[in-house]
């Protein structure tokens, strides 16, 4: 979906729009369309400003990270956004460790190549889209593509220029060596920026297309990840956030660039936080929520009927079931592979434990354990790289169950807050539209807007009965990873 919302100078959100993002599949390839996304945004920020009372004083936008647009000599975009899981890059990987070690490329980049960043893409467009790449004046990522065309200028931020594998992390600029070693032009790269800067003001044209003043002011945006830790009230090291959606990621910050080769070899990244000395990380699995719909959709679809003709929620029908935790099974959710820390896309998920007496209740509650099992599988990885998690809170759909959370606390043996402030990359828009406009520190922001809803307490006996179930937790994947390939 791409959303929009229109916050009051309080943080209330006063009118939201939001249509389905114009995605489609190509000759085996993922796009989002870059005309119609455009279009989309335009009818969106128009649809809000006819609902201020008065003229909207900041934009900025939180975008998901790793796809690009390349515009013209004339500033038109030429390609559409090719999506991260796009089956692109491997071959343009192999090329690049040929010439560069793991160890080096982290050293710059702050990670290891994967096909999911940007320059797979963009060395696979050079050498099969040579005359596309010929044509290429800049390279803009998601956010900074809207940007673009509101105020006519063309950046990057940190976040954002992170998920290319081309930037230098402790210097914060372009690495010129990876860039030479993908063989790709420099001069199209951007100049880059931290995410709260503003960067301009709304064009005469963009005036004319959403109906915003030409004194608004335009962040340079950033990652949705990013955005979205901070809309959570993230500010010092060690505070954490859980986002559960369809998939699940958890971003965690720490003061120190690591030097143990294991946490990028675990596929961790090093993100610069906007908030100076500080980085973030990412620890995710791909499917989290999707679990819960494969439940739905697949083991219950007639009973789902019955449900929902009764006007009660399948999900909380299922979460609020009485079941004895643990329960007696194990669940490895790779159902769409895996994220961090194998990123094994041929990954298969597994059920363990099933018997006659099995119920589909169970099931459910099995699912929620298995992908906070895969997460605090992270937490145990990055705790031995230095990085520890000292405080954590949650947002997201999966907020919104108190079964879930409560599994989570006790499988992670970590409180969990829960927020009554808008959540998401929105409101990590608007705590930086702030910072722009007021000039306040994050931190003073954050204690201002962000308000906890309920502290989640784990319970000591399940801490210690999960504690023996994630042992057996962690053989799974090693003792089945290449049966089901």
């Amino acid at each position: 979906m791409i959303k929009g919302q229109l916050l009051s100078e309080e943080g209330a959100i006063c009118f939201s729009s939001e249509y389905p993002s114009p995605t489609y599949l190509e000759n085996g390839i993922s796009f989002l369309s870059t005309k119609e996304s455009e279009e989309i945004v335009y009818r969106i920020i128009n649809e809000l400003v006819k609902r201020s009372d008065e003229d909207v004083s900041c934009v900025c936008f939180s975008s998901l990270g790793e796809s690009f647009a390349l515009l013209d000599e004339d500033g038109e975009s030429i390609n559409d956004f090719i999506l991260f899981v796009s089956d692109l890059g491997e071959e343009e990987c192999n090329q690049v460790r040929n010439k560069i070690s793991d160890e080096e490329i982290s050293q710059i980049a702050g990670l290891i190549p994967n096909r999911m960043f940007s320059f797979s893409k963009l060395m696979w467009i050079k050498k099969n889209k040579r005359e596309l790449y010929n044509s290429t004046s800049k390279f803009v990522m998601v956010a900074q593509y809207m940007v673009y065309r509101l105020t006519n200028t063309i950046c990057c931020d940190y976040s954002l220029a992170t998920r290319t594998m081309l930037f230098d992390v402790k210097n914060k600029k372009w690495s010129k060596k990876l860039i030479d070693i993908c063989d790709l032009d420099s001069s199209i790269f951007p100049d880059l920026y931290p995410a709260d800067k503003i960067i301009g003001r709304v064009s005469a044209e963009a005036s004319r297309k959403t109906g915003l003043s030409q004194n608004c002011a335009v962040l340079v945006s950033g990652h949705d990840q990013m955005m979205a830790t901070l809309g959570a009230g993230v500010y010092q090291n060690g505070m954490a956030n859980d986002g559960t959606g369809t998939a699940e990621c958890l971003t965690v910050t720490f003061d120190h660039i690591p030097t143990d080769f294991n946490f990028y070899k675990n596929n961790f990244c090093i993100v610069p936080y906007i908030i100076d000395g500080l980085y973030l990380t990412y620890a995710f699995t791909s499917t989290a929520g999707a679990l819960l719909k494969w439940h739905r959709n697949y083991l219950s679809p007639l009973e789902r009927e019955e449900i929902e003709k009764d006007g009660e929620d399948y999900y909380s029908h299922y979460s609020n079931a009485d079941i004895n935790l643990p329960t007696n099974l194990l669940v490895l959710p790779h159902f769409d592979g895996t994220g961090t820390p194998y990123l094994d896309s041929s990954s298969s998920g597994a059920i363990l434990g099933l018997s006659q007496k099995t119920t589909k209740e169970e099931i459910y509650f099995a699912l929620m354990e298995g992908s906070s099992f895969e997460i605090n599988l992270c937490i145990d990885l990055l705790k031995k790289s230095g990085i520890n998690v000292s405080s954590l809170s949650v947002n997201g759909g999966g907020a919104k169950s108190s079964s879930w959370l409560k599994i989570k606390a006790n499988v992670f043996n970590k409180d969990i807050k829960t927020l009554s402030s808008p959540e998401g990359g929105i409101f990590g828009c608007f705590l930086m539209s702030m910072k722009a406009i007021t000039n306040l520190s994050y931190e003073k922001l954050i204690k201002k807007y962000v308000k906890t809803k309920e502290i989640i307490r784990r319970d000591e006996n399940l801490v210690n009965k999960y504690k023996a179930n994630f042992e057996k937790y962690k053989r799974i994947y090693p003792a089945i990873k290449n049966i089901w390939r």
